[in-house]
């Protein structure tokens, strides 16, 4: 491989890692925020009266169907950020790809 090739491999591969970063950092951010919201849900839910299940149980069962849409946002939320971690995952692994052929390239 020559230089030139090796060079926009590596321009390619660290923009590609910067850019699964930065999605990454959103989509972790995005689930806290969605986190806190149905926590905050929760907690008008029960204060509210809406919750009224005598033991824990009952609670739970009455969150998951008062709170449905909520919960389902949180899972859609965990699901894109695990997918942002694989395709982050996956730039890492360019890179150091990337990085092992420079090295075998300078012994060259």
């Amino acid at each position: 491989m020559n230089k030139d090739t090796l060079e926009k491999m590596a321009t390619t591969a660290f923009k590609n890692l910067d850019e699964a970063r930065t999605i990454l950092f959103s989509a972790a951010d995005f689930v806290i925020t969605t986190r806190n919201a149905l926590d905050e849900a929760k907690y008008n839910a029960l204060t509210g009266g809406v919750i009224d299940g005598k033991n824990a149980e009952i609670r739970e069962a009455q969150m998951k169907s008062h709170l449905q849409a909520d919960f389902l946002n949180l899972e859609q939320a965990e699901k894109s950020e695990r997918r942002a971690r694989f395709i982050f995952d996956r730039a890492q692994i360019e890179v150091d790809t990337v990085k092992t052929m420079l090295r075998i390239a300078e012994l060259a």
